[in-house]
């Protein structure tokens, strides 16, 4: 196994990777001496709108409309329940907000549509990292983690403690990690634990806030209260306190479908939890999802054993996907590179898969997607240039060119937003119906 310097590096060399995208008109796709094919989108299908950047990097348009504001490398969004939006804007070192409906965002006055910086700043100043993660809880605090500084933060919507930490409304607080990349401190204040590379986050509806340690090939939990979320497992809880709740520390793939604990990770990135409590690990290095499950129940057509870590998505190659609306741990359910996880009001997981330059979907047991019905466990394509779905039957799917989707989060409403980061913009499916 590859050192965490070397890992590291990879990890973020994934995250700014671009690769060329198979044109449309192209008819098939060759790896390993095999081609598949490659079917067009009807020229009917809906379409994705702008919701900001221009598709040019730089740094712009404070203030502004959004769709005239420039981003650089857009990698990660988020939303509030007032329908803000929020977006790592990695390549200019800050976090902005798409503003819904005006007033103030995080104590800055904004307008509707209008985009504003949140926290951080120029790039040349070290206390300003690249943000590349972001999660929100029920109360509205914005969490950020910075890989490259080996924190994560909080931009605080209003005062009083988060995670055992004091805050101040519109204020940046460390909450997770101390600046140096390592491993320790599990058990303890979570502030003075090492992380190395944190670069997935999610939170629950208790509060808690689940890391992706990345290059320590871990997931990490930071209790809200005392009852935190059952993921814990026996582990001791104190508010603040951070606990491992998956990955042993050893970077590869063994133990799929035993404990979680000591289970193998590989680079773990985006986070998703669903609304029976259920953990979603987008597992980077092994071109997987799994599932860390706080009690035995089924996810996505997986058994999965309470306390247990189980692949529900991807089957560990890298290539083309051979076919929409199969099982998505099956033989023909390859997730290139999953760099981001967001769950509809249906249940259905998104995957906004990177190198593959799509965004898929793992259908929910409501066999609901986009307003038609859908085998559940099934993988098919939401959004991208090019599907092996010929007849289109199981989506409405969505003809649009990305560059590299990252980050991706779905709204009150049900649209489907995300980042593509090296199409410098922030993107938006329609909702169904």
């Amino acid at each position: 196994m590859a050192p965490a310097a070397d890992r590291r590096r990879a990890v973020s060399a994934g995250l700014v990777a671009v690769a060329a995208l198979v044109g449309a008109a192209v008819p098939s796709v060759w790896t390993a001496g095999h081609a598949f094919a490659v079917v067009p989108a009807p020229s009917a299908s809906p379409s994705a709108r702008t919701v900001a950047g221009t598709g040019r990097a730089g740094f712009g348009g404070d203030g502004g409309p959004a769709r005239e504001a420039r981003l650089d490398a857009p990698s990660a969004v988020a939303t509030d329940r007032s329908g803000d939006l929020f977006v790592a804007d990695t390549g200019n070192c800050r976090v902005r907000e798409v503003v819904a409906r005006g007033g103030s965002a995080f104590g800055r006055p904004a307008r509707p549509g209008a985009v504003v910086t949140v926290a951080g700043g120029p790039c040349r100043d070290p206390a300003d990292p690249p943000p590349a993660a972001l999660a929100i809880d029920q109360a509205g605090d914005l969490f950020v983690a910075y890989p490259t500084a080996d924190r994560v933060a909080v931009l605080a919507a209003r005062s009083g403690t988060v995670l055992g930490t004091a805050v101040t409304a519109g204020h940046l607080f460390d909450v997770a990690g101390t600046g140096v990349a390592g491993y320790s401190g599990d058990g303890g204040p979570a502030a003075r634990a090492e992380l190395d590379y944190p670069s997935g986050l999610a939170t629950d509806g208790a509060g808690d806030l689940f890391v992706s340690d990345t290059a320590d090939c871990r997931v990490r939990m930071v209790a809200a209260s005392p009852s935190a979320s059952p993921l814990a497992g026996d582990q001791p809880v104190v508010a603040g306190r951070i606990l491992d709740v998956a990955g042993d520390g050893v970077c590869g793939s063994s133990g799929d479908g035993g404990p979680a604990g000591a289970s193998e990770l590989w680079d773990p990135g985006a986070l998703a939890v669903d609304s029976s409590g259920d953990l979603l690990v987008a597992d980077q290095g092994n071109r997987t999802v799994r599932a860390l499950a706080p009690r035995a129940t089924v996810v996505f057509g997986t058994p999965v054993g309470a306390g247990d870590l189980a692949t529900v998505a991807g089957e560990g190659s890298y290539g083309p996907y051979l076919s929409d609306g199969l099982p998505a741990d099956g033989q023909t359910g390859e997730l290139n590179f999953p760099a981001g996880l967001a769950l509809d009001a249906d249940g259905n997981l998104l995957v906004a898969d990177g190198e593959s330059h799509v965004v898929r979907a793992v259908v929910g047991p409501s066999g609901r997607l986009d307003g038609r019905s859908a085998t559940p466990g099934s993988m098919v394509t939401v959004a991208g240039a090019t599907s092996t779905d010929a007849g289109h039957t199981t989506t409405s799917w969505v003809r649009t060119t990305m560059r590299d989707p990252t980050g991706i989060v779905v709204t009150r409403s049900g649209a489907v937003v995300f980042a593509d980061r090296d199409g410098e913009v922030v993107r938006e499916l329609p909702a169904a119906g």
